[in-house]
């Protein structure tokens, strides 16, 4: 048992890393949808 408890700390990086990585992409779309459709429905008045 101890040998599988010392063999998988690398699972909590990875995750942290994969935690990261989506809330990122979630930021990302947000952006994404920010600058495509709610920019193109108001354009800028020059």
């Amino acid at each position: 048992m101890f040998l599988l408890a010392t063999a998988k700390p690398w699972i909590y990086w990875l995750a942290f890393l994969l935690m990261l990585g989506s809330a990122l992409l979630v930021i990302a779309l947000f952006v994404g949808y920010l600058i495509k459709v709610v920019a193109a429905k108001y354009p800028r008045q020059q």
